[in-house]
């Protein structure tokens, strides 16, 4: 009982972040080109292995806090496949 009242405790914090905020104009630029390089299902992992992982340090340093690679790697793939 007392952890289920520590999670509706628990404070949920959201913040805005935008490809700019982490990436550099070039990765951006390489992530929009790849886009429809990459075959379907796999974008996310060439995004997370070739841009964020190697640079997962500034990154982090960018946002302000310890990210999970592959989450941004998604965010990346869901930004860049909107029309």
């Amino acid at each position: 009982m007392e952890q289920k009242k520590s999670l509706l405790c628990m404070e949920l914090r959201m913040k805005k972040t935008s490809l700019k905020d982490f990436l550099t104009d070039e990765e951006i630029e390489q992530c929009i080109t790849m886009f429809n390089e990459i075959p379907e299902g796999s974008y996310a992992a060439w995004v997370n292995d070739n841009i964020i992982d190697p640079n997962i340090e500034r990154i982090n340093k960018a946002l302000g806090q310890e990210n999970d690679s592959m989450y941004l790697a998604y965010m990346v793939e869901f930004v860049v496949s909107k029309p």
